[in-house]
């Protein structure tokens, strides 16, 4: 039997195994009494086949996890213009203000 360790160190394998195990599975439904099939199931064959089938899928949504992690393409920022003349001072503008105002009121 073949440990969710080795399909993991040997992904080609698992998937391959994992393709495999699909059709057989299916196949083994079809064709075996129920018994007979819980039997295969527990079987060397059967366990091997459940092993590559969760490592395989395992990995596929891990691989499809971190291409929707991964930022795409940048994308371009619009550029914002500057106001125009006629707008409210900014922020720097409005403080400068405020502290030469507060200067010339102030008590000497």
């Amino acid at each position: 039997m073949k440990t969710a360790t080795y399909y993991t160190q040997n992904l080609q394998e698992a998937h391959e195994v994992a393709g495999r195990c699909k059709l057989l599975d299916a196949h083994k439904q079809h064709t075996l009494s129920a018994g007979d099939y819980q039997e295969w199931q527990i079987s060397n064959e059967g366990v091997n086949c459940q092993t590559a089938l969760s490592v395989s899928e395992a990995a596929s949504m891990r691989e499809l996890v971190l291409k929707q992690s991964k930022p795409s393409t940048p994308v371009a920022l619009p550029k914002v213009s500057a106001p125009p003349s006629s707008a409210a001072p900014s922020v720097r503008e409005r403080s400068d203000q405020k502290l030469s105002a507060s200067r010339t009121l102030a008590p000497v």
